[in-house]
């Protein structure tokens, strides 16, 4: 595509700085409670879509806010949902301050449009984006804003946990294992800190925004990311928290993503990968961005089979030439932070345009996961697994880590580390409680062992053990039941 293709196309997505996009935006029928502040602290903006069932859960951690209620703008967007949402906020204004309903008159078909309504309307010094079906931390707006006060930054990044049918784990590991940090050059940030750049534990300050003309483009997903690297580039030092503040919400029974991963997603983190390379210099910070964007659509367009865009020759050689439509030859090697061999052998093949190359790869591939996965069978080479070879004409492998306890020697448990990267540390989690995490201290013993001193009398049924390895990847460690147990001593 050249290049005035590509600025019509981020033109009609409202894309660039001018005025445009505030003049899309729907009207909207505003109602608001008894009492609100003129100047809060923190304008929190909520996108809403037919999102009921999650609706109480998360106003009731805003309700609570440590922070009070008084020193927040609590703005709820609604994008003519079709369920009661809006009934049952209006439930919570008519009993608290700091309320306000924006009803638009017409939906606008993602999180974009409201959220760049909350944008116009927000008066506090901060501003926060929260979606509907996640919830807050009582403490997280409270511990947000002071700590941006504190460090005068512009932008903050802050803990995050993924809950799944109440299961809780780790996300945006890169926000805080490196601990607290104030002015933080962003190009001085790890790769691994641009695999999440959603809404959620990031806290902006108000005049950034205003002052850089930010808002969310118009299509229905990459909006976010867009939004908040830029917001990155504007700010240039950042601010990191690692105490939890927000539950990313998973559930089985919240809509399916996977399906929702279709060519127009595709092509729409294109389109946003595409902006992003046209108006930043080249630089360390842009080019680990884009590696990081792309293993992730590598991933999910070259190996998953379970997305909404079928897994066929005809997707892997659109996949391509989108690629190349919209980013050309690009003048850094990506693979350099890609994560897994199997990403980077898709990558390969797709440079040389072997699109059956990926598809026989694919096949394999996803033979040799369940191959590993159900019949624990993998290949060892000296210090180092491979998935099952089943032809000697596909690319064998490796799996980045195992790690594994074998044996209790005086009172240490001796764990093997099978693996193609850098060991950090050991780790105990607490299943319930995933900030509740602490290292454990070790001894290197041999090339692959080493002796750890892990808690023997712990319940397995709330700790885990684990590898941080390669900066902020981790492994759970295999068959530690054999030595730890509740009743050991």
């Amino acid at each position: 595509m050249d290049s005035k293709e590509l600025q019509e196309e981020f033109t009609y997505y409202n894309y660039l700085d001018n005025e445009k996009w505030k003049l899309n935006l729907p009207s909207y029928e505003k109602i608001s409670s008894e009492v609100v502040s003129d100047l809060p602290k923190v304008s929190v903006i909520i996108a809403n879509y037919n999102n009921a069932p999650y609706l109480e859960k998360m106003l009731d951690s805003l309700v609570n806010q440590t922070i009070g209620l008084e020193k927040l703008q609590l703005l709820f967007i609604d994008d003519k949902s079709t369920d009661t949402s809006v009934e049952i906020v209006h439930q919570y204004l008519k009993k608290y301050e700091s309320i306000e309903i924006y009803q638009l008159t017409k939906n606008t078909g993602g999180a974009h449009g409201p959220r760049n309504v909350g944008i116009l309307n927000a008066r506090g010094e901060f501003l926060v984006f929260l979606d509907a079906d996640d919830w807050y931390d009582e403490n997280a707006l409270q511990y947000m804003s002071g700590t941006l006060e504190k460090s005068g930054d512009d932008m903050g990044f802050f803990g995050v946990v993924q809950s799944v049918n109440g299961k809780l784990s780790l996300k945006s590991k890169a926000y805080y294992f490196d601990g607290n940090k104030i002015g933080r050059a962003i190009q001085e940030l790890p790769s691994a800190f641009y695999e999440w750049l959603g809404p959620q534990g990031i806290m902006v300050k108000r005049s950034l925004i205003e002052d850089n003309n930010l808002h969310f483009p118009c299509q229905k997903v990459a909006d976010d990311v867009t939004f908040f690297y830029e917001a990155m580039r504007f700010s240039k030092n950042i601010t990191q928290g690692k105490k939890l503040t927000t539950y990313l919400n998973r559930d089985d029974n919240n809509v399916g993503l996977s399906k929702t991963i279709n060519r127009d997603f595709m092509v729409s983190w294109l389109r946003a990968l595409a902006y992003i390379n046209q108006t930043f210099p080249d630089d360390i910070s842009k080019e680990k961005f884009l590696a990081r964007r792309l293993e992730w659509l590598v991933y999910n367009f070259g190996l998953r089979r379970d997305v909404g865009y079928k897994f066929s020759l005809k997707r892997i050689r659109d996949f391509k030439i989108s690629i190349d439509k919209y980013l050309g030859e690009l003048k850094f090697d990506p693979t350099i932070y890609f994560r897994t061999g199997a990403r980077k052998t898709v990558w390969k093949y797709l440079l040389i345009e072997d699109y059956r190359g990926v598809i026989r790869f694919n096949r394999w591939h996803s033979l040799r996961h369940i191959i590993k996965k159900y019949l624990g069978i993998m290949r060892r080479e000296e210090n180092q697994y491979f998935y099952p070879v089943l032809n000697s004409n596909i690319p064998k492998i490796s799996i980045n880590m195992r790690a594994i306890a074998v044996n209790l020697v005086d009172g240490q448990v001796v764990i093997q580390i099978y693996t193609n990267g850098i060991l950090n540390y050991f780790e105990i989690r607490n299943k319930l409680h995933p900030f509740d995490r602490n290292k454990i201290s070790s001894k290197k013993s041999s090339l692959i062992e080493y002796k750890v001193d892990i808690p023997l009398d712990l319940d397995l049924e709330m700790y885990d053990f684990w590898v941080i390895y390669n900066g902020y990847q981790e492994q759970k460690i295999e068959r530690i039941e054999k030595f730890i147990s509740k009743n050991s001593l």
